[in-house]
């Protein structure tokens, strides 16, 4: 009998650790990413090139839910909003995130987030239909500058990477007339369309059009792998440089431990051959970086940011 009941017992604790070993394993379900952009952008892109892969390391699928609008706004309202339990995430651009916080738009500030990796960066273009009859950036300037508001340029977004390059443009004697479209997903029809003369593109939001582009310059301190033709706008007459970068977010208060399986997940993910091939072909740069080196990253942002949106608040009010 007593040989009976230690065995018992045995068997009753061995199934106990069993059942809490499973209890404490994350993820144990697939975890939510919010996409704050409409499908078939740079945002939602930066996700999907690693959805397989994360599957592969993680354990459990992304399930991907659209929540676009307000340039992203609405999305990382309800990302902020969610039980901070390491099964939501969510991509998102930077350096949008400060300007919305810096505006005022934003209800959250960078305290509401648990920054997990910076994925990738784009480069950001300046770019016209394939079939303009305007053959380099010099040209398109002394045209914007000869009909003062008549060209009008096509950006991603109020205050975002393709708005602040417009910005510093208009600052220094460049008078586009800044035609907002909302994302990168619909920059590209409108240029195509005809809607707008010329716009500013990321290049990972508009990888599937570029072929119907013509680059004219790239706003970076060197000259683009992918365009070596086009010129930097510092070789245009103009030092202005700009980039999105794509990033995972959670909500504030994540346990330590899961947002350490999250990082390593994408760390140890992009740091695979076929992964960084799979996004250089897609129009950008793996750029990995912890959540730490992310947050400061917007930290050192801000100065830079607060002056555009103060500049741009008061050509609003002339």
């Amino acid at each position: 009998m007593k040989r009976c009941f230690a065995f018992l017992l045995t068997v009753f604790v061995a199934l106990s650790l069993t059942a809490f070993a499973h209890a404490g394993t994350y993820p144990d379900k697939s975890i939510k990413i919010i996409v704050p952009f409409n499908p078939g952008g740079g945002g939602e892109q930066g996700a999907r090139l690693l959805e397989k892969d994360f599957k592969e390391v993680v354990g459990q699928p992304l399930s991907f839910i659209y929540k676009p609008g307000g340039t992203g706004l609405i999305g990382m309202v309800e990302l902020s909003r969610q039980k901070p339990d390491g099964y939501t995430i969510g991509i998102h651009s930077y350096p949008l995130l400060m300007l919305d916080i810096i505006t005022g738009r934003a209800g959250y500030t960078l305290d509401s987030f648990d920054f997990i990796s910076l994925l990738c960066l784009e480069e950001v273009y300046l770019a016209v239909r394939a079939d303009s009859p305007v053959s380099s950036a010099k040209e398109l300037i002394e045209r914007a500058k000869s009909e003062p508001g008549r060209i009008n340029l096509g950006i991603c977004e109020i205050m975002g990477p393709t708005h602040i390059p417009a910005l510093r443009l208009k600052a220094d004697g460049v008078p586009f007339n800044h035609v907002p479209i909302d994302g990168a997903g619909k920059v590209a029809p409108a240029l195509l369309g005809g809607q707008v003369e010329a716009a500013i593109v990321p290049s990972g939001g508009v990888s599937g059009s570029i072929s119907k582009m013509k680059v004219l310059a790239v706003f970076a301190p060197e000259r683009s792998k992918r365009f070596p033709d086009a010129p930097t706008m510092k070789e245009v007459g103009y030092d202005i440089n700009s980039a999105v970068g794509r990033y995972i977010a959670a909500p504030e208060g994540v346990p330590a431990e899961k947002r350490k399986v999250l990082e390593d997940a994408f760390k140890t993910i992009l740091s695979n051959p076929e992964v960084i091939a799979r996004y250089e072909n897609a129009g950008t740069v793996v750029a990995w970086k912890s959540g730490e080196e992310l947050r400061k990253m917007f930290e050192e942002y801000e100065k830079e940011g607060r002056a555009m949106v103060e500049f741009y608040q008061k050509t609003q009010s002339k």
